[in-house]
């Protein structure tokens, strides 16, 4: 069971939202839209403290996953409160401090060290977009170490990598945002860092360009 945490305030989490439509599974906890709440998402954690995963869509900062009504979904505070919880931030600069103090904790936390732009809503891009974050969704819980870790970022780029190809087949190269559609899928992977519980510094693709590291 994963608690699958999507707001829809502005365009970008309007995409985000639109996207994810497509990416409920069976046995998802589902908070969209007006019901991505903090107050909606720790009741969830209260009641479901056994199956500990969450993938948030969403606005972020370096401290915080932000909600539906503009408040900290999740914070630096939160980070004792959810010990051994596996997160999925897909939000702006939510894999530095945010990340840091949860696995410091003993959560292990996926987030990105700089923004990144939203999915494309529009079809045909959307359906590429919710396989591909679906990739991520499905994988993430199995990152346990150093070595699954690295199994899963590889599954992940191989799948921006997938993408790409897709859009470029779909036209995306002479559509007026093919920039950040193709933006997205290299942000992905390049900018995601991994804060496996209980350690100091994230883990990132082995193949990330330096001047990508750290925004």
């Amino acid at each position: 069971m994963t608690i699958f945490f999507v707001t829809l305030t502005d365009e970008p989490t309007r995409a985000n939202h639109a996207v994810a439509l497509s990416m409920v599974e069976q046995g998802d906890v589902t908070l969209f839209a007006a019901n991505a709440t903090r107050f909606r998402l720790h009741s969830e954690v209260q009641r479901n403290g056994h199956d500990r995963k969450i993938f948030a869509m969403s606005h972020g900062s370096e401290d915080t996953v932000v909600d539906a009504a503009g408040n900290a979904a999740l914070s630096t505070a939160d980070a004792t409160q959810l010990i051994g919880y596996k997160i999925f931030s897909l939000a702006c600069l939510t894999g530095r401090a945010l990340g840091r103090d949860f696995a410091a904790n003993g959560s292990t936390w996926w987030g990105y060290d700089t923004v990144i732009n939203a999915p494309d809503e529009r079809s045909p891009y959307s359906g590429v977009f919710s396989e591909l974050l679906l990739v991520l969704k499905r994988n993430f819980p199995n990152a346990v170490d150093a070595l699954t870790t690295a199994q899963v970022l590889a599954i992940i780029k191989d799948a921006c990598t997938e993408a790409m190809k897709r859009l470029h087949e779909l036209g995306a190269s002479q559509d007026r945002h093919a920039m950040a559609m193709y933006s997205c899928c290299n942000e992905i992977w390049q900018h995601l860092c991994v804060w496996l519980a209980g350690e100091s510094t994230p883990i990132l693709h082995p193949d990330v360009p330096s001047s990508s590291i750290f925004g």
